[in-house]
């Protein structure tokens, strides 16, 4: 009876555990999806132009060091589900029809500073935004107001060899 009474009591520790560690989550269009952290890495995107590196996350006094570090994120809570860090900069999508002196008084009304279109399209902008869980932060805050169609983070993804 105490084996099994330990066994349920280790159980539900590591389900409290895995549904703390599930405390984040993103926009990916109208769809609210939930982010797992992996805390024993970051990707740290100082590197140079386009470079990444997946290191052990800092401890200690080194903890904060680091501007252009993210959290590492899963999708799932499973260990072999890919990685996803915040790289920087959200990708927002205007609500089809918005004029050009509607999209500027959203972008001041938030306070974006310096959009830039991506791929020639009037709806869809690239904001600046620091590495790390502010972009993520941003997104979230731009998606929620509702002035937008959708507000993602401008996510970098581990590659995969084939």
């Amino acid at each position: 009876m105490r084996v099994a009474r330990c066994l349920l009591l280790a159980i539900a520790a590591s389900a409290i555990s895995l549904a703390q560690a599930q405390q984040r989550y993103w926009y990916d269009g109208e769809v609210r999806r939930p982010l797992w952290a992996e805390p024993a890495v970051v990707v740290d995107f100082a590197q140079g132009r386009g470079g990444a590196a997946v290191v052990p996350a800092p401890t200690g006094l080194e903890k904060g060091a680091g501007a252009h570090r993210s959290p590492v994120f899963r999708d799932a809570a499973s260990p072999g589900s890919p990685l996803r860090a915040l790289a920087g900069g959200v990708i927002v999508r205007l609500r089809p029809g918005t004029t050009g002196a509607q999209r500027a008084a959203l972008f001041a009304k938030h306070g974006v500073a310096q959009p830039r279109r991506v791929g020639g399209q009037d709806d869809v902008w690239f904001v600046p935004a620091p590495a790390g869980v502010a972009s993520l932060e941003l997104a979230n805050l731009l998606h929620e107001t509702g002035d937008f169609a959708s507000a993602s983070p401008d996510w970098w993804k581990a590659r995969t060899l084939k």
